[in-house]
Formats: structure tokens, sequence, C-alpha cells
């Protein structure tokens, strides 16, 4: 199977509110633990309601699991949310199967999760 890079597109919704689109492989590679770091200064810097569009990851390991558990840990640490979007069955499968799902909010689509990062937390 060929690695395909991870690759990340941010999009600032609001003062505090960011999408980040994420496509490829979600492993643990320098890409991912980079991207790690960036949502912790994101994080830092105020963006505390967050939203990982997964509708394009391809693959998923123990790291990549690894990497949205600590992004999600920054988000609340800072008193923030943090929503999983559009996950693909492949990826469903794993967050399944450690279930992460039980704890990640997690929500059918990007506009999906934006409604409920202004609901109730």
């Amino acid at each position: 199977m060929v690695k395909k890079p991870l690759e990340v597109h941010n999009e600032l919704i609001d003062d505090s509110t960011l999408v980040i689109t994420l496509s490829g492989d979600l492993l643990g590679s320098s890409r991912g633990y980079d991207l790690q770091n960036e949502i912790r200064e994101k994080v830092s810097g105020g963006s505390t309601k967050i939203v990982v569009d997964l509708a394009a990851i391809d693959r998923i390991d123990s790291s990549g699991v690894g990497i949205l558990m600590a992004m999600m840990w920054s988000a609340s640490q800072a008193g923030g949310r943090f929503i999983l979007a559009s996950i693909p069955p492949k990826v469903e499968k794993v967050l399944g199967i450690v279930m992460l799902l039980d704890h990640i909010d997690h929500a059918g689509s990007v506009q999906e999760a934006l409604a409920k990062l202004d609901g109730p937390g």
C-alpha cells in the first residue's frame, strides 16, 4: 500500500473557531506530529473551537489516533471544544475499536459540527 502524505488545510471561521481539513494518511509521521504542535499553538492563540474534517483521510494508525487525542486534549485544557467531522467508514472502524468515539464528540459533516459548537457543550 502506497503511503499518501498528510495534507492539512486550515480555515479560520471566526476568532475562536477553526476548521481543519485533513487528507491522505494520518500516521506517525513528522507531518502528523507537526500538526499536533500546530494545534497547540492555535489553541494558545485563541482558537478553542476546533472541527477536524476527516472525510479525505485514507488511513489512520495508532499514532494517528494519538495525534487526534492530543489535539482534543489541547482544546479541552483551554476550555474549548473539539469535534471530528465526516469520518470515513475505515477510519470510524479504527476509532471505534479503540473506543475513541466514546470520548471525542463527532458529527456527520462539518456543518453539523459547527452547529454543535454553537450549541450546549
